[in-house]
């Protein structure tokens, strides 16, 4: 009776992290974050001493460590796996889900990365990672507690987790490449302003690497970041609107020349504010030309 209740205890807590998974996955947004709750889950769920995901690099046809966890987990991540060798290289080739109980009698171990880590890996159950038909890599749960045996609970709940994953990367993947578009779209067209004006060619890149090396020392959170290098970016794009002739003069600005240069923050706020995706950063733009002693503009702050 004891360990049919038992039995039913575990298949309520693994239900349980499915669901607490599913909601992981639709808050947040940081991949890596992400993975990481994700496995810690699996971790508790499944007795397992450490865990990992790894993705295909295509280019090179190697694996490498996207998320490693565990005591070991920061020297894994350095390392690189051959598709095909060892056992997630064997899951990556093979498209199989995989149970070692003792890699050790198991031809297919690959012993370099327990040899670089200094982690002893003693039993291995690896999932592939299939995202639209493709394998795009493969994840793994290492070493259940007491010696026991991972088993079939565990490869249903891990490849049900594994889809999840994949799902995850695979948007994570489609948004950075849209970002990419999107940052190489904007520094078009700040490239295009620049050029208007022979003085400051190449300004708003060197304003990007400044800023971030100064928000970087400040505060390395990754959305502060993204929003300081977007608005470097874009800090000069009011400029647009300034006429060619004051903008290529190639002496002192007259009184009424400097006031309409001095508009370029307020086009700037104004040409980005209907921007969706922008319109958070309009005080960036409006205000990167005050001062702290107030002596700059608009506004003298």
């Amino acid at each position: 009776m004891r360990s049919k209740s038992s039995k039913i205890l575990k298949k309520i807590k693994r239900l349980e992290t499915l669901i607490d998974t599913s909601m992981v996955f639709s808050s947040i947004l940081d991949i890596d974050e992400l993975l990481n709750i994700v496995l810690q889950k699996a971790e508790e769920v499944m007795d397992a001493e450490a865990s990992s995901v790894f993705r295909i690099d295509e280019k090179t046809n190697e694996l490498y460590f996207i998320t490693a966890r565990g005591e070991k987990g920061k020297e894994a991540k350095e390392i690189r796996v051959p598709m095909g060798k060892g056992i997630v290289g064997w899951v990556a080739k093979h498209g199989k889900p995989l149970f070692v109980p003792d890699v050790k009698k198991d031809r297919r171990w690959f012993k370099g990365v327990d040899e670089k880590t200094k982690f002893v890996t003693r039993s291995i159950l690896a999932v592939p990672l299939i995202a639209k038909g493709r394998i795009i890599g493969v994840a793994e749960v290492l070493n259940k507690k007491g010696n026991r045996r991972f088993n079939k609970d565990d490869l249903e709940l891990f490849k049900a987790l594994a889809n999840q994953i994949a799902v995850a990367i695979e948007n994570a993947s489609l948004y950075t490449e849209l970002d990419q578009l999107f940052l190489s779209s904007i520094r078009a067209i700040v490239e295009a302003v620049d050029a208007k004006d022979p003085y400051t060619r190449g300004h708003s890149s060197r304003v990007v690497e400044y800023s971030l090396l100064i928000a970087e020392a400040i505060d390395p959170d990754k959305e502060k970041l993204k929003d300081i290098e977007i608005s470097a970016i874009l800090h000069d794009v009011g400029k647009i609107g300034i006429p060619d002739k004051i903008l290529r003069k190639p002496g002192r600005l007259t009184f009424e020349e400097y006031a309409y240069m001095k508009r370029h923050p307020e086009l700037g706020a104004s040409i980005i504010e209907p921007i969706e995706k922008l319109k958070r950063l309009r005080k960036n733009i409006l205000h990167h030309h005050e001062r702290f002693d107030g002596a700059g503009y608009p506004a003298g702050l």
